[in-house]
């Protein structure tokens, strides 16, 4: 083997190593846009997750994954925000389709409607098991079905005495600071010379 057959056959194992290390990423970009997508809700960014075809079985609803968005977008909008992480995602790559587990957790932070300002922070923890697909170059969610393990409610008080659109609490799409983009670089700045963070935490359980 001369050389150049070498090089050559060095070049398509690297090449095709780095198609499984791309394959992977992409995926990955999916699982955590589906995040923001949910916590900012984004509908457009939260359906560029799924094939249009696909299908989320999600104990609360099973269907279609677009039909899935346009109730459950919305549904989230109705509380004060909300937080998903997507971690330790396990991806079995298989040609154009992917084999794909990952854990989650999410919290949901529902006011309470006694007029207490008090709010109901609703943890919940469980897996994604997903087949995802990759079409025209991209890959997308085709099935997810949603395992749950582990559930919690505890009332807490009041938030905050931040306006409720201040930069540094979340919002929605598109107002939130992440739709800034690097623009993000020229935003105003509020001077503050830092609090007692502990001192103010006691005192709200007095």
């Amino acid at each position: 083997m001369t050389l150049a057959d070498v090089t050559v056959a060095r070049l398509g194992e690297l090449e095709s190593r780095l198609a499984i290390l791309e394959d992977r990423e992409a995926i990955r970009d999916v699982l955590y846009r589906y995040a923001r997508a949910a916590d900012r809700c984004d509908l457009d960014l939260f359906k560029s997750c799924y094939h249009s075809d696909a299908i989320d079985v999600h104990w609360f609803y099973n269907g279609n994954a677009h039909a899935f968005a346009d109730y459950v977008v919305p549904l989230l909008a109705q509380i004060a925000n909300s937080q998903h992480s997507i971690t330790n995602p396990l991806i079995e790559l298989d040609g154009d389709r992917a084999f794909v587990e990952s854990q989650w957790y999410v919290l949901h932070h529902i006011p309470m409607d006694d007029g207490s300002g008090r709010f109901i922070d609703q943890q919940l923890e469980g897996r994604y098991i997903d087949v995802f697909e990759k079409r025209d170059a991209q890959w997308r969610i085709l099935r997810r079905q949603t395992v749950v393990e582990a559930g919690r409610e505890i009332v807490v008080p009041q938030d905050s005495d931040l306006p409720p659109d201040h930069i540094s609490v979340g919002q929605r799409a598109p107002r939130d600071v992440v739709y800034q983009g690097m623009a993000v670089l020229d935003a105003q700045i509020f001077e503050m010379p830092g609090m007692d963070l502990w001192g103010a935490a006691r005192a709200r359980h007095a």
